[in-house]
C-alpha cells in the first residue's frame, strides 16, 4: 500500500509538470535520493535547465506542522546528497486526501539540523501550481559550463555502462511530417532501459540532435535492427510467387543477396509518417574524459583539512 501511495505522488508531479509543458523524466533506479528530473521549457523550447525532485507521498507527512509550515524529518545522508547534487533539489510533499502538492527548495534556509537529525520546513503557502513555475525557474540559472557538467553527471549511469564495456543502444522515432522536429529517446542495454520524455530539436538534423542530447557518445547503425526492419521491404521488392509443391515463397533474390548494410545513419523502419532509428553507442573523448575526472572528484582526499598556508597561522 505504501508503494502505491508513493507512486500517486510521483504520478501527480508528472501530471503537473507535463500540464505546464515542462519535461518530466522519472529516475527509477539511476539517481539515489531523487525521484525525477524536470527540464524547464520556455516558449515551447527546452532550455537545458534542470531541477531534481524528491517526492514524498502520504497524509502522514503532514502530521507535524508549525503555524506556517509542515515539518519533514530526514537524516544526514539525504541532506548531504541533496545539497551536493549536481542540480538544485526540491522536496515535494503530496497529500492524497486533498490531492495537493507542496514544495520547497532544499537549502541552508529550509533544512536545519536538530539534535537527532534534520528537519525541512515546507511552507503551507508553497502549493505546486502554475504560478510556482517562475520561482522554480529562478532556481536554475547556472552558466553553460556548469549546465554541461551537470548534464554529464545526470547521464553518468549510461556513461559508466559504456565505460565498463556494456553494449548500450539508443532508439527513437522521428515524426517525418512535423514542422517542429521531435524525438522520444530510449536508452537501453541488456539489463535496463530508460525512456526520456518527448524532446524537441528545432532546425536540427539527426546527427546534430544526437550530439546535443548525448554529447558523451559516438554512434553507429544497429545493423541487427536494420536487417530486421528491412525484411518487409525485401519481401515487397523480391517476392515472386508461392510454390505450393515446395511449400515456400519464391524470391528473385535471397535476403543476403539483396541486403546492403548502410554506411550512414538511416531509419531501421519507415512508414511515411514515422521513421524509427536504432543506433549502437560508444564512449567518445568527452565521455572518457568525464569518467577520468569523475573518478578524481569522487576520490577521498586524505589531506583535506590538514594543509594550511603561512598566512593562516599569522
Amino acid at each position: 500500500m505504501m508503494v502505491q501511495t508513493e507512486r500517486l505522488g510521483v504520478t501527480k508531479a508528472d501530471y503537473f509538470f507535463s500540464s505546464v509543458g515542462w519535461l518530466f523524466r522519472e529516475q527509477t533506479i539511476h539517481d539515489y535520493g531523487v525521484d525525477a528530473h524536470v527540464e524547464i521549457v520556455s516558449e515551447g523550447y527546452p532550455t537545458g535547465a534542470l531541477i531534481a525532485i524528491q517526492v514524498k507521498s502520504g497524509d502522514s507527512f503532514f502530521n507535524e506542522e508549525i503555524e506556517d509550515a509542515f515539518i519533514f524529518r530526514t537524516d544526514q545522508k539525504h541532506i548531504n546528497y541533496w545539497k551536493s547534487h549536481a542540480l538544485p533539489v526540491i522536496l515535494v510533499l503530496y497529500k492524497p486526501t486533498t490531492d495537493q502538492l507542496y514544495w520547497v527548495a532544499i537549502s541552508d534556509d529550509s533544512a536545519t539540523q536538530t539534535g537527532k537529525g534534520w528537519k525541512v520546513e515546507v511552507p503551507k503557502s508553497n502549493l505546486l501550481e502554475p504560478s510556482s513555475c517562475r520561482e522554480l525557474a529562478e532556481l536554475v540559472q547556472p552558466e553553460q559550463y556548469i549546465r554541461k557538467l551537470s548534464k554529464l553527471r545526470i547521464d553518468k549511469y549510461w556513461i559508466q555502462k559504456l565505460y565498463e564495456g556494456e553494449e548500450v543502444y539508443v532508439s527513437f522515432d522521428d515524426w517525418i511530417n512535423k514542422s517542429l522536429k521531435r524525438y522520444e529517446i530510449r536508452l537501453f542495454c541488456e539489463s535496463d532501459s530508460e525512456v526520456w520524455p518527448m524532446v524537441y530539436a528545432p532546425s536540427m538534423g539527426i546527427e546534430e540532435a544526437l550530439a546535443h542530447f548525448l554529447p558523451w557518445a559516438d554512434f553507429e547503425m544497429d545493423i541487427e535492427s536494420h536487417r530486421e526492419g528491412s525484411e518487409s521491404q525485401w519481401d515487397a521488392e523480391c517476392y515472386m510467387m508461392y510454390d505450393k509443391e515446395e511449400g515456400r515463397a519464391i524470391y528473385s533474390q535471397s535476403f543476403e543477396e539483396w541486403y546492403g548494410a548502410p554506411e550512414e545513419i538511416v531509419p531501421c523502419y519507415e512508414d511515411g509518417e514515422i521513421a524509427t532509428y536504432s543506433l549502437r553507442l560508444s564512449l567518445n573523448a568527452i565521455g572518457q574524459a568525464f569518467m577520468e575526472l569523475d573518478g578524481y572528484l569522487e576520490e577521498d582526499d586524505r589531506f583535506f583539512g590538514q594543509t594550511f598556508s603561512i598566512d593562516q597561522i599569522r
